[in-house]
């Protein structure tokens, strides 16, 4: 008999995999089978030899008393019982080492390796469970989808190690808060849920969410950093919004997303109108999705001029989408959208390639493109842009790269490393809204920057001698000295850029100069400024 063999009998019932089973008890069970097996062959010759010796039939009596008079026999038969009861015995401990293995691998697979928590897999049931529970017994549920709010930012800048012991924190904390009847899972990442039973009000599920808010309120220690750290939190209600746990959970999802969107740090109930806003939103994503793979989008260019104001020394590519319905849509209308749903790659792609293509017409003058931080962060970003010059065969040092202080601030590391390699490239790298965030010196002189460019909020509001004006003056000061290009945006009257041009600022933008043009009135324009004809215009 093999040990595989007792699944026959219904003893065993598992897969034989390694590491289910103690070695040892294996062996035990081998040597036994062995011996046994080795015992009943002697006495089967011995029984032959028996036979054949005294001419009996094996099954006379006889026999029988010739075979068991004899104590070798005797002692073969005792020794293989023996035997045969320690593989009993050892068959017996194998199956309950299998049993235990195998409810201690069910209880890896439904749970958390890092916090030990009900995984996605063991909370999908236990809604199942839970849902059938309320149609018996006509009761209500309410399913919380949670999500940390800059749990990510964290991670990166901590470190992998900090941002696990976070996680083990958050699950501690907020589990303090909950009922022995709830349910707590980590569906993966920084995403928690959070299955509330017996629910007889929405005002219950309020309660909970509020107090889930109140333990994340308190800083998190951890590794010796200390970690501010919020969540969002969506919440459906079962039966009154959905009676199917899928239904439920897309819900739940629904409303964290309204929760993320108004604010973070907060809790939302699902509504009805979610529905019709996500609907919306994902056919704007779709006909944004298409715009980028169809070439439909069109590129503006707002000049930037010498302090003079008399000459174009580089144009700031602005992107624009030509909506069937809607016209064309500036930037900030759909940016945000290519985001959130993972097309700001592509659409930055699409930007750069273009702005690079349409540069090829205007010898000399230099081409800006912002590029958003999703798209900066991206491993391949240098890959890319290095590709996208190649292609279009634009020197690289006609090309303007702008970033915002936060792009550089959320992982100062990578932004330091990959400024070094753009610039290697030769490519010119701007710090875009300068004097709005941050601004710390400190950055200005780690991070490789060419230019800044003073934030449009300081020019609405500023007096030649005004607060305004003096941090103006302050900051192109402060650039000069460190040697970048100042670039003033948001000029709109002849004063503030006779003004800005007295401070020693390089550049000026804005709309006394002109709006954003396409790329041929770009061309127009230049001829015009080239134009032996055409009088020189300045603001001196």
């Amino acid at each position: 008999m093999r040990l595989t063999d007792l699944t026959h009998f219904g003893l065993l019932r598992f897969t034989l995999r390694p590491g289910h089973l103690h070695r040892p008890s294996v062996a035990l069970w081998t040597v036994a089978y062995a011996l046994t097996t080795l015992l009943f062959l002697l006495l089967g010759i011995r029984l032959g030899i028996i036979a054949v010796q005294h001419s009996v039939s094996l099954f006379s009596a006889k026999f029988a008393v010739l075979a068991f008079t004899d104590r070798v026999n005797v002692l073969l038969v005792v020794s293989a019982l023996a035997f045969r009861l320690a593989m009993a015995a050892q068959a017996y401990r194998i199956v309950r080492q299998l049993t235990e293995s195998e409810a201690k691998a069910m209880q890896v697979a439904g749970h958390d390796v890092l916090c030990g928590l009900p995984n996605r897999f063991l909370f999908n049931e236990l809604v199942d469970a839970e849902i059938a529970r309320c149609k018996r017994k006509r009761c209500q549920c309410a399913l919380f989808y949670l999500d940390l709010d800059d749990f990510k930012l964290a991670n990166d800048t901590f470190g992998h190690e900090v941002g696990d012991h976070t996680i083990m924190a958050v699950t501690e904390r907020l589990g303090k808060v909950l009922r022995n009847g709830d349910h707590f899972a980590r569906l993966g990442g920084d995403e928690f849920a959070v299955l509330q039973t017996d629910v007889t009000d929405p005002r219950d599920c309020a309660r909970l969410a509020q107090r889930l808010l109140g333990a994340m309120s308190t800083p998190f220690d951890v590794a010796g950093q200390q970690i501010f750290m919020g969540t969002s939190i969506g919440i459906a209600l079962c039966p009154q919004n959905a009676e199917e746990r899928q239904d439920l959970m897309r819900l739940a999802d629904l409303a964290l997303y309204r929760a993320k969107q108004g604010g973070r740090n907060r809790f939302a109930f699902f509504e009805a109108k979610m529905g019709e806003e996500l609907r919306l939103r994902q056919n704007a994503e779709d006909e944004l999705r298409a715009a980028i793979e169809n070439d439909e989008l069109v590129m503006q260019y707002q000049p930037i001029m010498s302090a003079s104001g008399d000459r174009i020394v580089c144009v700031e590519g602005l992107v624009r989408w030509q909506h069937k319905t809607h016209g064309l849509l500036p930037a900030d209308s759909f940016v945000g959208l290519a985001e959130d749903r993972g097309l700001i790659v592509p659409l930055g792609e699409w930007v750069l390639r273009r702005a690079c293509a349409d540069a090829r017409r205007w010898p000399g003058i230099k081409v800006a493109i912002n590029v958003s931080p999703i798209q900066f962060r991206q491993k391949d970003f240098v890959t890319a842009v290095e590709k996208i010059l190649a292609e279009t065969g634009i020197s690289p040092e006609r090309v303007e790269l702008e970033l915002t202080e936060g792009v550089v601030i959320s992982d100062a590391d990578l932004a330091e490393r990959l400024m070094i390699d753009l610039r290697a490239l030769g490519v010119t790298m701007v710090l875009d809204d300068f004097g709005c965030g941050y601004s710390s010196l400190i950055y200005l002189r780690r991070f490789a920057f060419d230019k800044i460019k003073i934030d449009r909020s300081f020019l609405e509001s500023m007096e030649m001698t005004g607060e305004s004006a003096i941090i103006v003056e302050s900051i192109v000061a402060l650039g000069r000295s460190l040697g970048l290009t100042v670039t003033a945006e948001g000029i709109e009257t002849i004063e503030q850029a006779r003004f800005l041009e007295t401070l020693g600022c390089h550049e000026l933008q804005g709309f006394l100069f002109s709006e954003p043009l396409t790329a041929d009135e770009v061309d127009a324009k230049l001829a015009e400024e080239r134009s032996p004809a055409k009088s020189a215009r300045s603001v001196a």
